[in-house]
């Protein structure tokens, strides 16, 4: 099963990282800076900034010393409020079995275990903040973030490269 975001939520979750890191500061970050620092496409990230804007989550300002900056302390902020701004709210908008055997009007056997699925991913979103987001992202840089072996990349390696 794929759990990876869109293009939209990952450059949201990588911006709202990027305008953490400057929040105690106070100073706003220009587009490109965000796009540097975070490798995001120049052309998109308006975009990405804006969504994050219209949630309530980051304030633009115009003119030579304007940009972007967070409008809340990036520890009141949830890794699900940074999602659901790029992607809209995290609930299956149909069927589960995908015009599968799917006998009934309003849902299907699956649909009670499957929201309660998605009820516990948005839980446990909820309770990430963007700080912590913030700080093993500052950790991984600087390598002072001890990556798990269940990490993806590792494991991945470790498929294609037995000993």
């Amino acid at each position: 099963m794929n759990l990876t975001l869109t293009k939209r939520g990952d450059y949201a979750v990588r911006a709202a990282i990027s305008l953490a890191r400057e929040q105690k500061s106070g100073t706003y970050k220009k587009i490109r800076e965000v796009a540097g620092e975070m490798a995001l496409p120049v052309r998109y990230t308006p975009q990405i900034l804006s969504c994050l804007a219209r949630a309530g989550l980051a304030q633009a300002r115009a003119g030579r010393n304007g940009g972007y900056r967070m409008l809340r302390d990036p520890a009141t902020v949830s890794l699900l409020e940074v999602i659901e701004a790029a992607e809209g709210p995290l609930r299956s908008e149909r069927c589960t079995l995908s015009g599968g055997p799917c006998h009934w009007e309003s849902m299907c056997a699956l649909h009670p275990a499957w929201e309660d699925a998605g009820e516990a991913l948005r839980r446990s979103l909820a309770t990430v903040t963007l700080a912590s987001l913030a700080e093993i992202d500052n950790g991984l840089k600087s390598g002072a973030y001890r990556v798990p072996a269940s990490a993806h990349r590792l494991a991945r390696a470790a498929e294609t490269n037995p000993l």
